[in-house]
C-alpha cells in the first residue's frame, strides 16, 4: 500500500512541474505577441499616401545599362513631302517582249545575210535570179520591221522611260528581276508631276530606299486615273517589291520648309503620338513631336525643340519604360 501511495505522489509532482513549465512558456509567448502588436501600433501609417512615381533615371551607371546615347539636334531645310504608293509590276510580258525582239533580231540578221548573198550571186550571174533577190530583200525588210515593232512594244506597253534604256539594258534588267536582285515598280503620287530623274523614297521610314524616276508609265491607273511613273528598285527592298506588292512612296513636291532634324532612332511611339527624350540637366524629359514631317534623313519638327537641344538617340525605349511606369505595350522604335 505504501508503494502505491509513493508512486501516486511522484506522478502528481511530475504533473505539477509540467504545468508550471507550460505556463511560463505561454506567458512569455503572450508578452512577445503583445510587444509586437504594440510596435506595429506605434508605427506611422498613411492610408492616403500616393504610390511611388517613376522618375527618369539620372544615374550614369543606369543610363549606361540602358544604352542611352545623346546628340544635339540641328536645323535643316527640306521640301514638302507628298505621299503616294509604289506597286511592283509583273515583268512576264516584258520578258516575252525581250525574247520576241531577240528572235526577230536574229531572223532579221539571217534574212539580211541571205539577201546580200543572193544579190552577190545575181551580180556575178551565178544561179541567182532577180526574183529570188527581190524576195530575199523583202524578207529582210519584213524581219527588220518585226524587230522594230518588238523593241517599240516596251515603250508602248510599259513606258518611254523604260524603252530609253536600250535592248541590252532591258535584257539585263529582266535577268536581275528573275534572280530577285531588282524589281520594276510603278509609282503613283496624286497631284504630283514627277519628271525623269526625280528622286522618290520607297518603303517604310527607317528602311526606305531612294530611286530615280525613269519616265512616265504607258497607262493611267484604272482607279485613281493618275499618271504614274516607272522606277527600278535594287537591293534588299527588291524582294519586297514583287508583282502586286504595294509599298509607301514619298516625293518632294512642295515648298521647302525648315525645322529641327530628329534622327529616326531617337523617336518612340506611345499612345498614338511620337516622342523624344530631351536632356534637362541630369534627367531626361519626354517631349511630344507636333506635326513631324518624314524626310530621307529623318523627321523634321517645327515645335517643341530648338537648335542645340540634346536628345537621346539610343536607349529611348528604356527611358520610356521608366517614365511611363512600364505601360509601354504599344511603344516601339520608329
Amino acid at each position: 500500500m505504501s508503494r502505491w501511495r509513493s508512486a501516486a505522489w511522484a506522478g502528481m509532482g511530475a504533473a505539477a512541474m509540467a504545468l508550471g513549465l507550460y505556463g511560463a512558456g505561454a506567458i512569455r509567448h503572450s508578452d512577445a505577441v503583445q510587444t509586437a502588436s504594440a510596435e506595429d501600433a506605434d508605427a506611422p501609417t498613411d492610408k492616403n499616401a500616393a504610390p511611388a512615381k517613376n522618375e527618369p533615371v539620372t544615374d550614369p551607371a543606369a543610363l549606361a545599362r540602358l544604352g542611352v546615347k545623346t546628340a544635339a539636334v540641328t536645323t535643316t531645310v527640306a521640301s514638302q513631302m507628298t505621299d503616294g504608293f509604289a506597286r511592283g509590276l509583273d515583268v512576264g510580258p516584258l520578258a516575252a517582249i525581250v525574247a520576241e525582239a531577240d528572235a526577230a533580231r536574229a531572223a532579221a540578221a539571217a534574212s539580211q545575210a541571205e539577201a546580200s548573198r543572193l544579190e552577190a550571186l545575181y551580180r556575178q550571174d551565178v544561179s541567182a535570179s532577180r526574183r529570188s533577190v527581190e524576195a530575199a530583200r523583202a524578207q529582210a525588210l519584213a524581219d527588220a520591221a518585226r524587230t522594230r515593232l518588238a523593241e517599240q512594244r516596251v515603250g508602248l506597253e510599259f513606258g518611254s522611260g523604260l524603252s530609253r534604256l536600250g535592248p541590252g539594258a532591258i535584257r539585263q534588267l529582266v535577268s536581275e528581276i528573275a534572280a530577285g536582285h531588282a524589281a520594276l515598280v510603278r509609282i503613283d503620287i496624286p497631284g504630283a508631276m514627277l519628271a525623269p530623274g526625280t528622286v522618290v523614297e520607297i518603303g517604310e521610314p527607317g528602311s526606305a530606299l531612294t530611286v530615280r524616276v525613269l519616265g512616265a508609265a504607258a497607262t493611267a491607273d484604272a482607279r485613281l486615273q493618275s499618271a504614274g511613273v516607272l522606277a527600278i528598285v535594287r537591293g534588299p527592298l527588291a524582294r519586297q517589291a514583287q508583282a502586286g506588292r504595294i509599298l509607301p512612296a514619298r516625293a518632294a513636291t512642295g515648298v521647302a520648309s525648315s525645322g529641327m532634324l530628329v534622327p529616326r532612332e531617337a523617336i518612340v511611339r506611345f499612345q498614338g503620338r511620337m516622342w523624344v527624350f530631351r536632356q534637362n540637366g541630369k534627367a531626361f524629359e519626354r517631349i511630344a513631336l507636333d506635326d513631324p514631317q518624314s524626310t530621307p534623313q529623318g523627321w523634321i519638327v517645327r515645335g517643341g525643340l530648338k537648335a542645340g537641344d540634346v536628345i537621346a538617340v539610343s536607349g529611348a525605349t528604356g527611358l520610356l519604360a521608366l517614365d511611363a511606369g512600364g505601360a509601354v505595350a504599344e511603344a516601339e522604335g520608329d
